[in-house]
């Protein structure tokens, strides 16, 4: 008998928020936020950020904004170091 090692599963999930779309928060745990986008009319997407990942993507976000993608496409990522990089 063959052994497999119990791997975990992945989604990739793709959400377009515009304005008017329903946000709100609520601290799950401490040390935790959890943000949930959408409704339960509507659908929902559930995002849990600890805090130090939370302060990672406001880098990230701000550092988009800053850049004005409206006007130009552009990437970037953010470091495990919370560092932001183009």
């Amino acid at each position: 008998m063959r052994f497999h090692p119990v791997q975990t599963p992945t989604v990739d999930i793709y959400a377009k928020l515009a304005t008017g779309c329903s946000m709100t928060y609520e601290s799950s745990a401490p040390g935790e936020i959890e943000f949930t986008l959408g409704g339960r009319v509507d659908g929902a997407i559930m995002l849990t950020f600890t805090d130090t990942a939370l302060q990672q993507f406001l880098t990230l976000a701000t550092t988009a904004i800053n850049e004005n993608p409206t006007t130009a496409s552009s990437n970037g990522t953010v470091t495990a170091s919370g560092h932001t990089t183009a």
